[in-house]
């Protein structure tokens, strides 16, 4: 009996260890890639953007990020500079500068397989008229994510935006997004996120859906691709502004 026992221990336990390092590694493509507000880390970024409306216009955005993560805070920042065409002949690109973005986030808990993270995010008007949003406003937002399995978990994080200070001649800043997303890890680093977005203004009495396909693959060293769109479903709002493509690199550290 006690032979048959270390005869089961002895095939078991590689397997065992196998299985914990192959969490391991998905845990960390997971921590690093980004997907998870409730996962801390630091990492450096870039994203190009590109907005394709059904009209001539169009935009091109280039952004960096910077995050800092110690113990469950995270501390972020980015900043954008915009190139964007009107679509009227002869008129060409125009380019400057977009609004810089602070943030805040606290994984206050983290237990099993429940995480919830608090965060707020400041926008600071920087850029001109016609680039920066001519608002500096206030984003709090809470994120919640349970995880079913090593490789798989679904998120919710409803997060509302609204005005600090303003042009009287600009009207209240007041919109609440849901992101809810699934997000799905494999061991050769490859990770996809299907993330539907509600997005209701209360000034305007506007509401919209975007659904955002996220394709991303951890390339060892800490760096990730990540190639995203966002896609309008309400037909207005895909006309006048049109899909979001974002291609991005980042590294951890």
């Amino acid at each position: 009996m006690h032979k048959m026992f270390f005869a089961l221990l002895t095939i078991l336990i590689p397997f065992a260890i196998t299985f914990a390092q192959e969490e391991a590694d998905l845990d960390k493509i997971r921590t690093e890639s980004g997907v998870d507000p409730t996962r801390v880390s630091s990492r450096v970024g870039y994203t190009l953007l590109i907005q394709d409306p059904a009209e001539d216009a169009g935009q091109i955005t280039n952004r960096v990020s910077l995050n800092l993560g110690v113990n469950r805070w995270g501390f972020s920042a980015k900043y954008e500079a915009m190139s964007k065409t009107s679509g009227v002949p002869g008129s060409g690109f125009e380019s400057s500068f977009n609004d810089v973005k602070f943030n805040i986030l606290n994984a206050f808990y983290v237990e099993g397989p429940s995480a919830l993270a608090g965060a707020v995010e400041f926008s600071i008007p920087f850029g001109k008229p016609g680039f920066g949003s001519q608002y500096f406003s206030m984003m709090p937002s809470l994120t919640y994510s349970y995880t079913i399995n090593p490789s798989l978990f679904l998120a919710f994080q409803p997060q509302y935006i609204f005005d600090l200070m303003k042009d009287p001649v600009y009207p209240e800043l007041s919109v609440l997004t849901v992101r809810s997303f699934l997000a799905k890890f494999w061991q050769s680093g490859y990770f996809a996120v299907i993330e539907p977005r509600p997005i209701y203004d209360f000034t305007n009495e506007n509401f919209d859906l975007i659904i955002s396909p996220i394709i991303g693959k951890a390339l060892g060293g800490g760096y990730n691709l990540i190639f995203l769109a966002e896609f309008p479903t309400k037909k207005s709002t895909f006309d006048t502004k049109g899909p979001v493509y974002q291609f991005g690199v980042n590294k951890s550290f």
